[in-house]
């Protein structure tokens, strides 16, 4: 494997994580609500956490409506 491939690998990574997190924000902002923590936590949360601060949105902190 050499770096050309490696770096393929890596930003496709990074589009992927991008592209959860954006899907996560927008979710945050056109439900305005979550199940247990304020919007600016989930927020910070989000953008500070990567992809795993999203994934955690998702399965905690998202509304059921």
């Amino acid at each position: 494997m050499n770096a050309v491939e490696i770096l393929k690998i890596i930003w496709s990574l990074i589009v992927i994580q991008l592209a959860v997190q954006i899907y996560a924000l927008v979710d945050l902002i056109r439900r305005g609500k979550t199940r247990n923590l304020n919007l600016t936590v989930w927020l910070v949360i989000i953008l500070f956490g990567e992809i795993l601060g999203s994934i955690i949105y998702f399965i905690i902190g998202r509304s059921e409506d």
